[in-house]
């Protein structure tokens, strides 16, 4: 479930929420969302990507957040132990992050983003 720190605002279309992944200039949080983006060896498959981005808009909309903003990619592997990771903005990573060791556990990624109103 979202982490609630600011002011929620009525629903929009999911549509509507543009996705950052600098910070715009003027913007409040509204809360801190999370979703799966699929489970593979290496890190961009675009397909689960795109899906773990799409999760994150829904449910922006919901709190009527009309922006998301990437905040970093992190891997969790199925015995639930944190491995690796990758930033997004300023840090210059790529989407990527892994064990980088074929033949190892199979690594869930999931997406950290804050729902944000762009004023």
């Amino acid at each position: 479930p979202p982490i609630i720190v600011g002011q929620p605002r009525p629903p929009i279309s999911p549509e509507a929420v543009r996705v950052y992944r600098v910070p715009p200039r003027h913007f409040e949080r509204i809360a801190i969302i999370d979703s799966p983006a699929g489970t593979s060896w290496i890190f961009p498959d675009r397909p689960s990507m795109e899906l773990g981005i799409s999760r994150l808009r829904e449910q922006a909309a919901a709190l009527g957040a009309n922006g998301i903003l990437l905040e970093r990619v992190y891997d969790v592997s199925a015995g639930g132990l944190a491995i690796g990771g990758g930033g997004f903005g300023y840090s210059g990573h790529s989407f990527y992050g892994g064990a980088g060791n074929i033949g190892g556990p199979l690594i869930n990624h999931r997406v950290r983003a804050a729902a944000i109103y762009v004023r």
